[in-house]
């Protein structure tokens, strides 16, 4: 009587070329525009001003928001400065 069953030997080396198989799939990536450091492209964060892209290591995070830069969190907070009569 033959038995069908993989050995845990042969289990592993399935697993290990599954691993394999996954990690050579082509990610489509692009530099950060601020610090030219190459992500995949899903990992880029979109500014909530001015829509620019960064990385997650430049992307400055502020009042539960994700901005490019400290002058664009400043601005979802406090704005453009004070309306003059001017302005209207």
């Amino acid at each position: 009587m033959e038995s069908t069953s993989a050995t845990s030997s042969e289990l592993f080396s399935h697993d290990i070329l599954d691993i394999m198989a996954t990690e050579e799939e082509e990610v489509e990536t692009a530099p950060c525009p601020l610090c030219r450091l190459v992500v995949p492209v899903d990992e880029l964060r979109e500014c909530t001003i001015c829509r620019s892209v960064s990385c997650e290591y430049c992307a400055i995070i502020g009042f539960g928001r994700e901005f490019c830069s400290r002058r664009c969190r400043d601005f979802f907070f406090w704005g453009d400065g004070e309306q003059n009569e001017k302005d209207f």
